[in-house]
């Protein structure tokens, strides 16, 4: 819709002097591009608020402006409505004033146009007048499009943002900045007031399948003459455009039949300008004419870049207009037309399908037949044009018409989006082989001109004499000529392009003349030298031609910003080929590059006028450019995953194959496999296809905009893959409640996948030259991290992953259930968990197959989860201990310290005391119990993890681990000191240092679980005594078991399990200053000693009757030794507390 420029006879453009003439008009046209491209901006960003019914009451139109004060009363007796209406002051206040800014542009716009042509038509103060900017090529150019556009503008803001839309924004944002008094409100409301319809019932139009953007508006002179212009200018700018070639197009189109494609542009000012001046919509004399030169083939044609009117249903409501357009609306006439593209069609993909063939399209090729391909893209360009523009005709009829022409001819909404891509492929190719032409084409000038100016010397001199002939010509008039030939030559400047070609045309004439001289003609040897000579100056000729002024035409004919609302469309049709056939990726480039005119028709006259408004404009015009882009491009990722998803069943059935070190001879046939092989191969040639794609879309875009298709491509990649991860390891774990074996199973099926998929993804990255194992270890681990995160936030103390959202709960719901301390026992020596019956319910084998399924960072991320628990659990220990002690539990427990006396010696009442201690631990503390084995639980599955973790670590990475062992130790005796006071606070470097070498060691399994502090609290009273009567208390419950070396349960049914509640209690322990372990000890040192007495006698005295140790003896003080180890205390501290004899027997 914008000029191309005006070329002089050498190619150069003449635009800069002209533009320098009319810097008013200039601004003006930049200006309205400008309020343009903001107008599309902004009607799509409206706001949902300005859609919702619910928001109605507080939204008015511009009656409120009549009486503010009663619609203000409505609002403040409301509480709901006051709430609204804060609501939608906070969300949308920035578009409604960015609206406001936008219809004062729009009012002052047409002000300052107004009283520019007012002194225009009064000459007073310009330097020109009326008659002197339309006599100026360029002034008649702008001043058309400062009228025009601003109705576009006008046409499209009602398309866009309806009346009632537009007062409501109004309104609202007078409202609540309280801006009643703003310079230009009059006009802005009139700019905002509804757009009244007709009293007639407006005519049905019918939605076509492809919808482009038509624009139908009612009555559209009553809405341009609310902001009129004068008379004069308008029917002077009118009468200039029925009557001359606005853009110098038919230069382009030289063709009578085209010459309504060439006068497109124009045309679409003219459409918007007659409804400035309607009597001549009404004039049938003045629109016959103006319908034979602008409209006698088309009747859906764009008056702003793709927003396209029906003239059919446009001018129904007038005569004139209506009359002369129904004249060219016959159903015969349209029949006509469409046989004529729809066969030009067929033919020309014919055409164009033989040229694309590999080989073709060569540089001599095109050097050769310039003339006939521009010829080609002109023709396929044209029928293009019609074909799509009226096929989304909005009357039914004429679109119906069509269609069925397209039908009867084969030709549907496929053929035509195949002949588009055919059409934009062989567009791309001349136009790179004409740049490479062009670049070169000084050099082939230089070369031709040497080459032939050598040949005719060599040839004067054999002619001459000079050298040896077998025949001699005595012909004065050719001897000068071949003498002064050379110099003629050299005297053609290349610069002077029609001059050049005059003469170096005349040269070849004359050769062609002396050939027809019977002597030369008998003369094999002279024939050479002259077809020689003719070769060099042809190839002078076709640089010659080689002229800007082509390539001019050629972006010119090749423009398809009228289609870009057919773009979505487009896409869907796209979706549907590549899924039929890979290769078609492999011409979307040039697809998108068809589209690019939309990038630089609107920043034409902006540029021009170095507005400061070009950054934004642009900005605009490249989004909605990339958004269509990528939604065309959705589909690789689509199909990337689809073909990934249709071998991946096949992969893994050849995948013990390609593993296998040794094959059988007489096994090798069943290793074959041909089926299997071809279906993979198709699918890595499918993939290898969209690579090149993928590769070549980048290319052709880099500088174009800002979008770097493999990165795109990667962030696609990344997204579908942390669905897939979702989606498929949910599907492992459906059931909640499960065995060992079915866990197990699951697993291990999970496990399989996921080295599949990622072997798999090993083999895509070497042809789709994407780190496709980088990404997908990164998304795996960020989906662990992720669903590690979700389930911490999801979690409900006392109550863990009863319904687990993400792969990682559902997956540790099933470990705590299955070593659940009420319902497992788990044996040391065995390193895992058991049932009553003896059969193993989770070991060791179990965490082998995890670590291989999720690897280490799985691992981590699980090992983080149960950290997360264990401080919840201890903090809720903490918390019903502290309930516990109560007033008289405290008083309680004071006069039992009493009684107990100091832990140095025995007690008193002896073994009476501690006869009293069991009344004391009522059922009331069984919870507490309870919550100190499942934090010894949670303690254990952590050991059993680092411990996992830390061996495959030294296997699989050596270095790492000695790295992160090395560094490790002496930075936690740095960060001891640091907590003493004795060593100096870190900076922001060694900060950093110890997170990332705290979480990489955590992957390395250097951590220590029943060490660690989890939580910062005060500590109970009588923590230690607390702990030593629980302990006393549970005792009775268990049996020493000397086979399996643990304490098992008395009843053959497991109460609570002995390791989780002796480490939980440790645990919560810990949590607290050092000495409540110890005295923890001493404690239950005297407890062993008072036990022994009772069961020995005094140490003075000698038992009547040998009896042997007390089990209570024993079993005391194998949980002290028990408790000892795992908490890491001193082996010297509980033997120096036990008896002898305890000692001896636990030797």
């Amino acid at each position: 819709m914008n000029p191309p420029g005006d070329v002089d006879e050498d190619g150069t453009l003449q635009k800069a002097d002209q533009e320098s003439l009319f810097p008013e008009l200039l601004n003006f046209a930049s200006r309205t591009q400008a309020l343009i491209s903001e107008l599309l901006l902004l009607s799509g960003r409206i706001p949902l608020e300005f859609r919702d019914h619910r928001y109605d009451p507080v939204l008015f139109d511009l009656r409120y402006f009549d009486s503010p004060d009663d619609f203000e009363a409505r609002i403040e007796g409301s509480g709901e409505l006051e709430v609204l209406e804060d609501q939608l002051r906070e969300s949308c206040s920035v578009f409604m004033q960015r609206f406001f800014l936008f219809a004062n542009g729009i009012v002052t716009y047409h002000q300052e146009l107004l009283k520019y042509l007012n002194e225009l038509m009064g000459g007073a103060s310009l330097p020109s007048n009326l008659e002197g900017v339309l006599d100026n090529e360029n002034g008649r150019q702008l001043l058309a499009e400062s009228l025009a556009l601003f109705g576009c503008l006008l046409l499209l803001l009602e398309h866009r943002m309806g009346g009632s839309l537009r007062e409501k924004l109004l309104v609202a944002h007078v409202r609540y900045v309280r801006y009643f008094n703003a310079p230009n409100i009059e006009p802005m409301c009139l700019l905002c007031r509804v757009h009244p319809s007709p009293l007639g019932p407006p005519r049905q139009t019918h939605s076509p399948p492809w919808s482009s953007s038509i624009v139908s508006i009612q009555k559209p002179e009553d809405l341009l003459l609310r902001f009129p212009f004068p008379k004069q200018v308008v029917e002077s700018v009118i009468v200039r455009l029925r009557d001359c070639d606005l853009y110098n197009m038919f230069h382009h189109y030289p063709d009578p039949e085209h010459r309504t494609v060439a006068l497109a542009s124009q045309a679409g000012w003219l459409y918007v300008l007659l409804f400035y001046s309607p009597e001549f919509l009404n004039n049938g004399f003045v629109m016959r004419e103006i319908i034979d030169r602008f409209f006698k083939d088309s009747w859906v044609v764009p008056f702003f870049m793709y927003f396209t009117v029906d003239l059919s249903t446009s001018w129904d409501a007038y005569k004139g207009a209506k009359t002369s357009i129904s004249s060219r609306l016959s159903s015969s006439f349209i029949r006509d037309l469409c046989q004529l593209h729809y066969s030009k069609v067929k033919d020309l993909t014919f055409e164009l399908c033989s040229l694309l063939s590999d080989g073709v399209l060569t540089r001599d090729y095109v050097l050769n037949n310039s003339q006939s391909l521009l010829s080609l893209v002109r023709n396929c360009n044209i029928s293009l044009r019609w074909l799509l523009l009226h096929r989304s005709s909005s009357d039914k009829k004429l679109r119906d018409i069509v269609t069925s022409a397209g039908t009867a001819h084969e030709m549907d909404e496929e053929s035509i989006v195949f002949f588009f891509l055919k059409t934009s492929q062989i567009e791309f190719e001349v136009k790179q082989l004409y740049v490479e032409l062009f670049d070169g084409n000084g050099t082939l000038w230089q070369e031709s001109k040497n080459s032939a100016s050598e040949c005719v010397q060599e040839f004067f001199k054999y002619y001459s004499g000079s050298q040896a002939l077998s025949w001699k010509i005595k012909d004065e008039s050719l001897e000068d000529w071949l003498k002064n030939l050379p110099m003629e030559i050299f005297s053609v400047d290349y610069t002077k392009t029609g001059n050049a070609s005059r003469k170096v045309y005349h040269m070849m004439f004359t050769s062609k003349e002396i050939e027809q001289n019977h002597e030369i003609k008998e003369n094999l040897q002279t024939k050479q030298f002259l077809s020689r000579i003719q070769k060099h100056l042809q190839h002078m000729l076709e640089a010659l031609n080689l002229h800007h002024d082509a390539l001019l035409t050629f972006s010119v004919v090749t423009d398809a910003v009228y289609a870009w609302g057919f773009v979505q469309s487009f896409g869907n049709e796209l979706w549907k080929k590549i899924e039929q056939d890979s290769s078609v990726v492999l011409n979307l480039h040039s697809f998108f590059l068809k589209f690019q005119s939309m990038l630089d028709a609107p920043l034409l006259r902006i540029s021009q006028n170095h507005s400061p408004d070009l950054p934004s404009v642009s900005a605009y015009y490249s989004s909605e450019y990339l958004t269509h882009i990528c939604a065309v491009l959705e589909i690789i990722p689509v199909m990337l995953f689809r073909t990934l998803d249709d071998v991946a069943s096949t992969f893994q059935a050849l995948q013990p194959f390609h593993l296998l070190n040794r094959i059988e001879k007489d096994k090798l046939k069943d290793f074959m496999r041909p089926d299997q092989q071809f279906h993979l191969t198709k699918a890595f040639g499918q993939i290898s296809t969209f690579s090149q794609g993928i590769l070549v879309a980048s290319q052709t875009l880099h500088g174009l905009i800002d979008l770097d298709v493999k990165n795109w491509l990667e962030s696609k990649i990344r997204k579908e893959l942390l669905k897939r991860f979702d989606n498929r390891l949910k599907s492992f774990f459906l059931s909640s409640s499960v065995g060992f074996e079915d866990l197990e199973m699951n697993v291990q099926k999970m496990a399989t996948y996921i080295l599949s998929e990622f072997h798999l993804m090993e083999y895509f990255q070497d042809i789709i030259h994407i780190q496709w194992t980088h990404i997908w270890e990164e998304e795996f681990t960020a989906f662990l991290q992720d669903s590690a995160q979700k389930e911490r936030d999801d979690y409900v103390p006392g109550n863990e992953f009863p319904s687990a959202q993400t792969f990682l709960g559902n997956l540790l719901h099933q470990i705590l259930k299955l070593t659940n301390p009420s319902q497992s026992m788990y044996i040391e020596p065995m390193s895992g968990w058991f049932d009553a019956a003896g059969h193993e319910l989770l070991g060791l084998r179990f965490f082998d197959l995890l670590e291989t399924c999720v690897g280490p960072v799985g691992m981590a991320c699980l090992d983080s989860l149960l950290t997360f628990i264990i401080l919840n659990k201890l903090e809720l220990a903490l918390k019903v201990l502290k309930s516990l002690l109560d007033a008289r539990c405290l008083e309680d427990l004071q006069t039992l310290d009493v009684a107990l006396g100091p832990t140095s010696s025995l007690p008193l009442l002896g073994w009476s005391s501690y006869k009293q201690m069991a009344k004391f631990v009522d059922t009331s503390w069984e919870p507490w119990v309870e919550s100190l084995a499942c934090i010894g639980q949670l303690q254990l599955l952590r050991c059993l993890i680092a411990l996992k973790l830390k061996s495959a670590c030294k296997v699989e990475a050596g270095l790492v681990s000695s790295a992160v062992d090395g560094m490790i130790v002496p930075v936690s005796s740095e960060s001891v000191k640091i907590l003493e006071g004795i060593g100096k606070e870190k900076s922001e470097i060694e900060e950093l240092l110890l997170r990332e070498l705290s979480s990489q060691g955590m992957l390395c399994g250097y951590c220590t679980p029943l060490q660690t502090l989890y939580i910062s609290e005060e500590s109970p009273p009588f923590l230690s005594r607390c702990a030593s009567l629980v302990t006393i208390s549970q005792l009775p419950r268990y049996v020493l078991d000397t086979h399996l070396s643990t304490l098992t349960s008395r009843l053959k049914k497991v109460p609570l399990d002995f390791s989780p509640l002796v480490i939980g209690l440790g645990t919560f322990l810990r949590q607290f200053n050092p000495t409540y372990m110890v005295q923890y000890v001493q404690y239950m040192c005297q407890y062993i000693k008072i036990a022994a007495e009772a069961a020995f006698g005094g140490k003075d005295e000698t038992p009547k009757h040998p009896v042997e140790p007390t089990p209570e003896v024993l079993k005391s003080a194998f949980w002290l030794l028990h408790f000892c180890k795992h908490m890491g205390l001193p082996e010297y501290l509980a033997h120096s507390c036990l008896p002898p004899l305890v000692a001896v027997l636990q030797a």
